[in-house]
Order: C-alpha cells, then structure tokens, then sequence
C-alpha cells in the first residue's frame, strides 16, 4: 500500500462516521436538541438514536428505534467500506466499495434535516390550535396559554449539536473522496521513448 495511492478525504470521511456510529451506542449522542419548561419536557434526535422524557418518563416509539437501526447499519457500513477503498484504491473491487459508500451519509443527512424541519412545522401547526407559539428549528421561542386572565408562558429551546457538525463534515469528505478518487487512479503519464533521427 503506498501512501500516494491513499484517498486521505475517504479515510477521514469513514473514520468520523465511525466515530458518529460509537457515540450513538455508546452515549446515544443527539444531533437536535429540544426543551420545553426547562427540561420538564425533553427530545434529542439523530438518525442513529432518539430519547423523549416528559416530567422525567422516558417514551418509547418502536418506529423510531427500526429508522434508527437502518440507519446506524448504513453509516456503519458506509464507514467500513469507505474506509477500505481508501486504503486501497487501485484495487478493482474499490470502485465499488465508494460507490456503495459515498452518497449514504449525505443522504441520511439531508432526510434528517427535512423529516426536522416538517415535524418541527407541523408540531408548531398542531400546538396553535390549542396555544400560541412556535417551534424553532434553532433557537428559542414559548408557547403562551391563557386561561382565564392569566398567561403562562412555557420556553422552548431547541438546537444542533456538535455530532450534527461532525455529520455534515464527514458526508462531506466522503463526497469528495468521489471526486479525488479520478485523481489517484489516473496512470500517470509515460513519455514516448525518443528515436534517433
């Protein structure tokens, strides 16, 4: 193996999302956050895990833990075969290896990002029937429910983690490696040997 021949953007790329897959077994480690009534109410998602506690009772959906599992086996997998190519790049299987494995993190990214945005819009949708507020994507925001002439104001606050950061850095890399991966596989040019004249 020479070191020229490796896909550094891949090998980055599939160690990180190694490092995604383990923090979400190990500490089940959120992307986004969300509070309510200063964590009376609270939800962390990522692809890969999700908790939801209200006053301290955990929930479980079964549905979110199956999209969890299929997407810790694609990163996981995306990570070992993108890892793999990298390391040997010249070999006629690689090509095959970043082909399965380049597109999934972003993918899984992107989805994530959308069922977000949807789910926090329709839940802001959901809670204005019965109360005035909004759901933030980041950021803060409160709900206020009036009951006789009173007005209680319960705070939300909601954000994306580090690991989120992490996750758009390694689809990233792992695109990229596509793109340099032209670069290492290209013959390199040989020179015709001259004739005398």
């Amino acid at each position: 193996m020479s070191l020229k021949k490796v896909n550094w953007f891949g090998l980055a790329g599939g160690i990180m999302l190694l490092v995604i897959v383990l923090l979400a077994l190990v500490y089940a480690s959120p992307w986004w956050q969300a509070s309510a009534a200063q964590g009376v109410v609270q939800a962390d998602f990522s692809p890969l895990s999700y908790s939801i506690s209200i006053l301290g009772e955990s929930v479980k959906i079964p549905l979110f833990w199956f999209l969890n599992l299929t997407s810790l086996l694609f990163l996981a997998s995306s990570a070992i075969a993108i890892i793999v190519y990298s390391l040997l790049p010249d070999k006629s299987y690689s090509k095959h290896l970043l082909g399965f494995a380049y597109l999934k993190p972003l993918i899984i990214l992107i989805v994530f990002v959308v069922v977000l945005f949807v789910a926090t819009y329709l839940a802001t949708f959901l809670a204005n029937m019965f109360v005035a507020g909004s759901i933030p994507l980041m950021g803060s925001a409160s709900f206020n429910i009036n009951a006789d002439e009173m007005t209680m104001e319960i705070p939300i606050t909601t954000g994306f983690t580090w690991v989120f950061v992490l996750a758009i850095v390694a689809a990233v890399l792992c695109v990229v490696a596509r793109f340099y991966h032209r670069k290492i596989v290209q013959a390199p040019a040989t020179i015709p040997p001259q004739t005398p004249a």
